[in-house]
């Protein structure tokens, strides 16, 4: 099987919720390479299905599979960063980690970086940068929570 065709047999694990065999698929494909199947391991472990939850094993298949281009790699391992599992608390690596992603169109990496700006986390505090992300989660169909909304109303007003 290829790599992808492994990645895929995995999921098609998960969905079985048969965990111990999707990650023997995923492991397979990740030693093929397969981004993604990285990024697969990595979900596992931070949610700890069929196996023990392991942040830090989490954030190390969440580098892997960034390192190799999987944009979902990359924003999840930003939300690591972003709030300390796995490791500690890094707000310019979550700033760096979200920019591909947000950038590819992920709405939750455009509302982090949005975050980041509003708050000055990892980057100096800039509520003009703040909006223009917030304003592309939105558009790109970012579905604010009920916390997000007075940073949301702070930032761009009460029409947008």
């Amino acid at each position: 099987m290829t790599a992808e065709e492994l990645n895929q047999a995995g999921q098609e694990a998960i969905y079985a919720k048969d965990y111990g065999k999707a990650m023997e698929y995923y492991q397979l494909a990740a030693g093929k390479g397969n981004a993604e199947a990285f990024s697969n391991i990595a979900m596992i472990y931070f949610l700890g299905e069929g196996v023990e939850q392991d942040f830090a094993k989490a954030l190390e298949y969440y580098q892997k599979g960034a390192e190799l281009g999987d944009v979902e790699a990359m924003y999840n391992l930003g939300v690591m960063y972003y709030f300390g599992r796995g490791t500690e608390k890094d707000y310019s690596k979550a700033y760096e980690c979200w920019l591909l992603p947000a950038e590819q169109g992920i709405p939750e990496a455009r509302f982090g970086l949005g975050e980041c700006c509003y708050l000055g986390l990892g980057v100096e505090k800039d509520l003009d940068k703040a909006a223009e992300w917030y304003r592309k989660a939105l558009e790109a169909g970012y579905v604010p929570e009920e916390t997000d909304q007075e940073h949301l109303k702070d930032v761009l007003g009460e029409n947008d």
